[in-house]
């Protein structure tokens, strides 16, 4: 058996990314996930994991990716 060479989705994908960064105001932290260039922003930590952990995973489910 081979493996598949399509894509898990119909468009390049860029590789998630988050980070932390400061509220504009200076009170306190935010986190960013970005992908394919939108933005969403948690100020809990476990929502943000869990949006980028599911984002990668979609992203290496794409063999074409480089990893």
């Amino acid at each position: 058996m081979g493996t598949a060479k399509h894509r898990a989705y119909s468009f390049e994908m860029s590789k998630p990314t988050i980070r932390q960064v400061d509220l504009e105001d200076g009170n306190g932290l935010i986190w960013e996930v970005e992908c394919q260039g939108i933005i969403r922003r948690h100020s809990q930590d476990w929502q943000a994991r869990w949006l980028y952990n599911y984002l990668t995973r979609l992203y290496n489910c794409d063999k074409t990716n480089p990893q």
